[in-house]
């Protein structure tokens, strides 16, 4: 089967720095130049939680060369848009933009890791964005809040015990020397990729990259994550009270990393279960019951072993506990009747044309390239598409039955109310 994915073609600077570059022969004359960062909130360690993120923020302060605010200004200047993300795994930024202007993205890039300023006048005012972020996105959102527990449930050892934005204390606590610390370590040639995908030629891309990059030095070694998380030793149910108008429930399960073979089967699992209108949940919990109005299974593809998450927001008037039990139902439909040739055939012709239709944007190429490299392996994205077309329906059913293991279950719900 051929496979949709463009040629992509790499080279590695002598400091180590990576490039790729993408060629879309579309005579678009646009290009997204990315930066990927192989740092996230896994990089952290408990006590100083959310840095990777605030890290992202200070990146857009001054350098040596360039007051806080002038990297968004050139941007715009030449017509281009910029952003930014943290994740679990990785930190990602990027700048979209016309073709010719691939040689000054990438000057600005450079800057960043080379130049940044870190001044304590500039990190104090940003500390309380990222605390207004985490009160508004965390704390003030019953859906945020509950995903965060979510996580510092399902794993207690390992660093994905917290979400990227990190504890509200350890954002408080945190002191410029801790940020400047981290980008040493972290922000280094050697542990980057530059993905520019587009309206380029590979030539152009690699000359650029070694002239903005080839002579910024690293510093040091990277700190190895060396945290497993333990398998669980039972069930766990929490349920936490927050001021919230309807009731939330979330369940969780421990499933392999992203390089895992059971990956493809899991991803058509969340598939079948949750998307489209169609979908096993939705049509059943939003359409017929009406218990629910946001509802999905989804499967969480991490460098280190992640979740297989299902998580509802009840109805007002419908409790969680009801929600739960018709999400067990469909798991156990799953396990006893599997599923049929026609529901899977129905899964993979929308898997490839989401994949397909993803293709055709250069920010999403560059995204999709990046998130694979970035977590440190291309191989299963380069084989995405043959391992979607070899699933069976008795597939589905093993991975259903292997990891959606009541015994290995987080169960967290979320109503209303007061703490005692």
């Amino acid at each position: 089967m051929a496979s949709s994915l463009p040629n992509y073609y790499t080279k590695t600077l002598k400091n180590g720095l990576e490039v790729v570059v993408i060629p879309l022969k579309n005579e678009s004359g646009v290009i997204t130049t990315d930066i990927f960062y192989r740092v996230g909130s896994r990089n952290e360690t408990m006590g100083k939680s959310g840095i990777a993120h605030m890290l992202e923020h200070m990146n857009f302060k001054s350098t040596e060369n360039m007051k806080a605010g002038e990297f968004d200004k050139i941007v715009k200047r030449f017509g281009g848009i910029d952003n930014a993300s943290t994740g679990f795994d990785y930190t990602h930024y990027f700048i979209k933009s016309s073709s010719k202007n691939l040689d000054k993205s990438l000057s600005l890039f450079a800057d960043m890791m080379a130049n940044l300023s870190l001044k304590d006048e500039e990190f104090q005012p940003e500390r309380k964005v990222v605390a207004e972020e985490r009160r508004w996105r965390t704390d003030n959102n019953p859906v945020g809040y509950l995903y965060f527990r979510l996580f510092n449930n399902a794993y207690i050892y390992h660093p994905y015990h917290w979400t990227p934005i990190g504890f509200m204390n350890d954002i408080l606590n945190w002191s410029i020397e801790d940020i400047r610390e981290f980008h040493k370590t972290f922000y280094q040639p050697q542990n980057s990729i530059i993905v520019v995908a587009g309206d380029v030629e590979p030539e152009a891309v690699f000359e650029a990259a070694k002239k903005r990059f080839g002579n910024i030095e690293n510093c040091c070694d990277i700190p190895k994550v060396h945290q497993v998380e333990p398998d669980p030793d039972g069930p766990k149910r929490v349920v936490l009270y927050k001021e919230s108008e309807v009731e939330i429930v979330a369940i969780a399960f421990p499933i392999p990393n992203f390089q895992h073979e059971d990956q493809p089967a899991l991803s058509a699992l969340s598939e079948l279960l949750s998307h489209g209108k169609s979908s096993r949940l939705i049509e059943e919990l939003v359409d017929k019951k009406k218990m629910v109005n946001q509802l999905y299974a989804y499967n969480m593809e991490l460098k280190d072993p992640g979740i297989f998450l299902f998580l509802a927001v009840c109805n007002p008037g419908v409790k969680a506990e009801d929600v739960e039990k018709e999400i067990w139902k469909q798991i156990e439909r799953i396990k006893k009747e599997g599923v049929s040739e026609e529901e899977l055939k129905k899964v993979k012709v929308n898997t490839r044309a989401d994949f397909i239709f993803s293709m055709e944007n250069s920010s999403n190429v560059a995204d999709l390239f990046g998130s694979y490299l970035a977590r440190g392996d291309i191989e299963p994205l380069l084989h995405y598409e043959e391992n979607i077309e070899k699933l069976e329906p008795a597939m589905i059913e093993k991975v259903a039955e292997r990891y959606l293991d009541k015994e290995k279950s987080v169960t967290v719900i979320l109503r209303k109310g007061e703490t005692k």
